[in-house]
């Protein structure tokens, strides 16, 4: 494929419009639906934490097999699935009034949710091939962060009418941009190669019997703890517990996504092997590790020096996030036997589920009310990951090598 001047094929230009609008309509989302829920749909907050539990629950249990179904169908049938059940099931949405329905519609649409990323990786990988997919993927990375970015200015403008119309407008805007994506991603070309190949393969998932690839997995998901820190820890953190401003947290957050739009695509160069996949990864546990000691002592210092602690830390946790989301898809990839990609993708993503459904709390009980300690103690936890990551992937890549590939 001939690149532009970017180094991105000009044929994944298309794919980058269905990622930019697939997530205005995630950032609609976020954005808006607590509100949403509470003040339209007429949920308290502890029913809306338990239906998005509950549906993560689901989604965890659908992850694998959505996974084995890319496999068998290929991945654009799969991905716009995927889109389609998520257009159907966020419109749900609006018709919720009660918790039982609410609770229903969650779980209908958790799964399709998380499945949409390993198998938008899959897609990737049979649009361009290994050469230019961590190119790729870090492009479609950066038109996401710019579509979150949209759909929450757009949420701002929805939320300030304040009317059950323009509540509705949040789910049903979801609706209609996951029914575009899911259109547009048909058009999408694959390898001539690949493009109409469709693997058979049967039996039980055989990566849930391989061990030490779902060590794997799991350390990828503690350090994918850098979301809910971001998100959730840091906000905390600078408005109750340190004498910061408390309208530093916008400024911090537009710093993070400002490097993450400068220095994603950089760091997909010259990433092509396990070795390099693992190297990242340790850069990102010890830059988290950092964050944590940094940010820990924020609540001991005056409005100037903690206000300058958090922005430090906020630049070094970028760094890790950017390493750690780099490396992962490449151990994702590089680990993944080719004909059960969806599969062993899908199950790495499992741990990065799990980080979504348990990370909120995790953050809140226990780091943030622990204050130092707790820190310093997830600290101790990202330079354990760090240590162990190598020899985590080598025996899980002496482990799947050793299983012939079968059907």
């Amino acid at each position: 494929m001939k690149a532009d001047r970017f180094g991105i094929p000009r044929q994944s230009w298309l794919l980058l419009l269905v990622g930019l609008i697939d997530s205005i309509g995630t950032g609609l989302f976020l954005a808006g639906s607590a509100i949403f829920f509470t003040r339209s749909a007429g949920l308290s907050p502890t029913e809306v934490g338990v239906g998005l539990t509950l549906g993560g629950l689901c989604a965890l249990l659908l992850l694998t097999p959505l996974g084995m179904l890319a496999d068998r169908i290929g991945p654009r049938a799969a991905g716009v699935l995927m889109h389609l059940w998520r257009a159907v099931a966020f419109a749900g949405f609006a018709f919720v009034h009660d918790f039982g329905t609410f609770l229903l519609v969650s779980c209908l649409v958790a799964p399709p949710t998380r499945a949409i990323e390993p198998i938008g990786q899959m897609f990737v990988d049979r649009h361009v091939g290994a050469g230019l997919r961590m190119r790729v993927m870090s492009a479609l990375r950066l038109a996401y962060n710019l579509g979150f970015t949209l759909g929450a200015l757009l949420t701002t403008v929805i939320l300030a009418v304040d009317t059950r119309e323009a509540f509705l407008a949040i789910v049903l805007g979801d609706a209609v941009t996951f029914l575009f994506a899911g259109l547009l991603l048909l058009k999408v070309p694959l390898l001539e190669q690949t493009a109409s190949a469709r693997h058979t393969v049967t039996g039980w998932p055989k990566s849930l019997r391989q061990g030490r690839y779902l060590i794997v997995a799991g350390l990828n998901g503690i350090l994918m703890m850098h979301i809910p820190l971001l998100s959730i820890g840091v906000p905390l953190w600078a408005t109750l517990y340190t004498d910061a401003p408390r309208l530093i947290v916008g400024p911090l957050i537009v710093v993070n996504t400002v490097m993450v739009l400068s220095l994603q695509m950089r760091f997909s160069r010259g990433t092509d092997t396990v070795d390099s996949g693992v190297r990242l990864m340790r850069w990102a546990a010890a830059c988290l590790a950092a964050f944590s000691v940094i940010v820990a002592f924020a609540g001991h210092l005056n409005a100037f020096w903690a206000s300058a602690v958090l922005l430090a830390g906020v630049v070094v946790i970028t760094f890790g996030e950017i390493m750690q989301v780099t490396g992962g898809w490449l151990l994702s990839y590089e680990l993944a036997p080719q004909q059960r990609q969806g599969e062993y993708l899908a199950v790495f993503s499992l741990g990065v589920a799990a980080m979504y459904l348990v990370g909120p709390t995790l953050i809140t009980v226990g780091i943030i009310e622990r204050g130092v300690t707790g820190w310093l103690v997830l600290a101790v936890v990202f330079a354990a990951v760090g240590l162990t990551i190598g020899p985590a992937v080598t025996a899980a890549r002496r482990q799947i090598d050793a299983v012939p590939a079968g059907r």
